[in-house]
C-alpha cells in the first residue's frame, strides 16, 4: 500500500546517500540521509530512521563533529524497533559506535557495556548464516581492544 511506498522511498534515499558518501560527496549524502530520516519519522519506519541516523552520524564524525556520536546512539536506541532487517541496524550501529568511542578514553565504560551486545548480535548473525561472519570477528577484535584498554589480560 501507500505506507509501503514511503518505506521503500526512505530505503532508496538511504541507498543513494550511501553511494554519494562512498563517492565522498558528503553534503549531497547528508541531504539524502536527512530526507530519508524525515520520511522515516513522518511514517514511523524505525529501520529507515536507524539507517539515516547512522549515515548522518558517520558524516558528522568524518567532519569532526561530536554530534555524530549522539546520532549513532540515537540509531542504536532505534535498533530494537526496526522491522524485518535481521538485526542489521543493531550490528552496524554497534560496530560504528564502538569504533568511534574507542577514540575517546573517557568513553571506555560505555564501550564496555556495548561490546557484549555487539558480540551477542554478531554471534547470532553467524548462527543465522551457518558460518562465521565478519562482524563476529570484528566483535572479537573489539573485545580484545577493550581488554587492552582496561589493562586486563585476555581470558
Amino acid at each position: 500500500g501507500k505506507t509501503g511506498r514511503f518505506r521503500e522511498q526512505g530505503i532508496a534515499l538511504c541507498n543513494v546517500a550511501d553511494s554519494l558518501l562512498f563517492l565522498e560527496k558528503r553534503p549531497d549524502a547528508a541531504r539524502y540521509f536527512q530526507r530519508a530520516r524525515d520520511v522515516a519519522t513522518g511514517h514511523g519506519f524505525a529501520s529507515v530512521e536507524c539507517q539515516a541516523c547512522t549515515g548522518l552520524g558517520r558524516i558528522m564524525i568524518l567532519e569532526g563533529k561530536k554530534e555524530g556520536v549522539d546520532l549513532l546512539r540515537h540509531a542504536l536506541a532505534l535498533a530494537p524497533l526496526t522491522e524485518k532487517d535481521d538485526g542489521y541496524c543493531e550490528k552496524d550501529v554497534l560496530h560504528r559506535l564502538i569504533e568511534e568511542l574507542f577514540k575517546d578514553r573517557n568513553s571506555i565504560d560505555e564501550v564496555e557495556a556495548l561490546v557484549p551486545c555487539f558480540q551477542e548480535a554478531a554471534q547470532a548473525e553467524s548462527r543465522r548464516m551457518g558460518t562465521l561472519c565478519s562482524l563476529e570477528l570484528l566483535s572479537l577484535y573489539s573485545s580484545a581492544r577493550l581488554h587492552e584498554a582496561r589493562g586486563k589480560p585476555l581470558e
